[in-house]
């Protein structure tokens, strides 16, 4: 009878059984981990989890969702471009411009008068008019030719002075034609004065520098009362003649212009 050779281990224990390999690994399984003891080793390790042995399951992460910053949105800024200051133009008296006393007219002279109202103007009565204006008194000598007296007009006011030269202009030889042919600032429309205009002259002597006294008398271009007369104007005692000769010498004229 044939003798199996003894291992030296319990025949109820044969070497390769369930029983023995659970004494050489002892498995100890703990919150997920392994404690595994192999021939006296230790080892450790994570259990991982799943649905079932041997498969790992694992949560998805979740997509981490971005909430969207809102794009301020930057309300434009309206384009305050400058407003361009209106330039300020003075127009001059002399450059067509509005005049006060004493300003210098378009012809040169110096402005003494300014109408609160318009008058008709003009030798053809068809202007209105706001200023005179008067230059340096010429003279002395006569008005016209004592023959040609009757050419001038009796009219006396404001704005009939340029009507009474210039219906007078057939009368030469004198102080009344020499002013119509000035052309002082290159105006050619000078005048001698009526008595009305004369008289505002004479008033504002001191805005246009106008000689007064015993030696300086005024032709006026109105008609006097006799014949070959015209009315002329002291200015040592203000007073007006109008039995003066046209012929006569000593009185100056002073030339105007309305405007």
């Amino acid at each position: 009878m044939s003798h199996t050779p003894s291992t030296g281990l319990d025949q109820g224990n044969p070497t390769g059984s369930s029983r023995a390999r659970k004494r050489q690994r002892l498995i100890i399984a703990s919150a997920g981990v392994a404690i595994v003891l192999i021939a006296g080793v230790l080892i450790t390790g994570v259990i991982p989890s799943g649905d079932r042995a041997g498969t790992v399951t694992s949560s998805a992460t979740p997509e981490a969702s971005v909430s969207a910053t809102p794009v301020e949105s930057v309300e434009a800024t309206p384009d305050v471009s400058e407003s361009a200051t209106p330039e300020v133009v003075i127009v001059s008296c002399a450059d067509g411009g509005e005049c006060a006393v004493g300003d210098f007219g378009p012809g040169g002279g110096i402005v003494f008068y300014v109408a609160s109202s318009p008058f008709t103007c003009a030798p053809d009565r068809a202007s209105k008019c706001t200023y005179l204006e008067a230059t340096t008194a010429i003279g002395t000598g006569p008005l016209c030719d004592v023959n040609k007296y009757s050419q001038l007009r009796p009219l006396e006011g404001i704005g009939l002075g340029s009507q009474n030269t210039y219906l007078a202009g057939a009368c030469p030889g004198g102080t009344l034609a020499q002013t119509m042919s000035m052309t002082d600032g290159g105006q050619s429309d000078w005048f001698v004065p009526s008595v009305a205009e004369m008289q505002l002259a004479y008033n504002n002597a001191g805005v246009i520098g106008l000689s007064v006294g015993k030696n300086f008398s005024y032709w006026a271009s109105t008609l006097g009362n006799a014949g070959s007369t015209a009315a002329r104007l002291r200015t040592d005692i203000n007073y007006w003649n109008y039995n003066y000769g046209t012929a006569s010498s000593g009185n100056y004229v002073v030339p105007m212009r309305n405007f």
